[in-house]
């Protein structure tokens, strides 16, 4: 699982324009309050599904799985939005990633209208893409 996450990571941060800007979790300043800036926080863990397809077979940590990765990004500006999606969707869809062992696919599933969080000041733009990485034994 973790192998999959770094994966997802490592091919984000491929490219120099998300260098530094992708985060586990969302920025906090030292009062607690959000970061305002561009930056993108991706989330995901467990596979959703794990399955070989053979009525026969058990599930195991080695079989086929289904991972969703959550990539949201976040802004002052709907357009720094729209910066990291893009930059996002590039980095991940249609692309192999490594994982020792496995066949890792990465399609884009889901993505969200751009939204606003009013309660900061500035406001913070906020959007959601859904990857889902078939993994399957190489």
């Amino acid at each position: 699982m973790r192998a999959h996450y770094l994966a997802v990571k490592s091919r984000l941060l491929e490219d120099t324009a998300l260098t530094g800007k992708v985060h586990d979790t969302a920025l906090v300043d030292a009062v607690g309050l959000p970061v305002v800036g561009t930056y993108a926080i991706l989330y995901g863990g467990a596979p959703d599904v794990l399955d070989d397809g053979r009525l026969s077979s058990v599930q195991a940590a080695t079989s086929d799985a289904e991972y969703v990765y959550t990539v949201r990004s976040v802004s002052a500006s709907a357009d720094g939005v729209r910066s990291i999606q893009t930059h996002v969707a590039t980095q991940l869809v249609g692309h192999r990633l490594v994982v020792t062992g496995r066949s890792c696919l990465v399609e884009q599933s889901n993505v969200t209208g751009i939204d606003w969080d009013r309660s900061t000041n500035p406001p913070l733009f906020f959007a959601d893409q859904d990857f889902l990485v078939r993994s399957s034994r190489a």
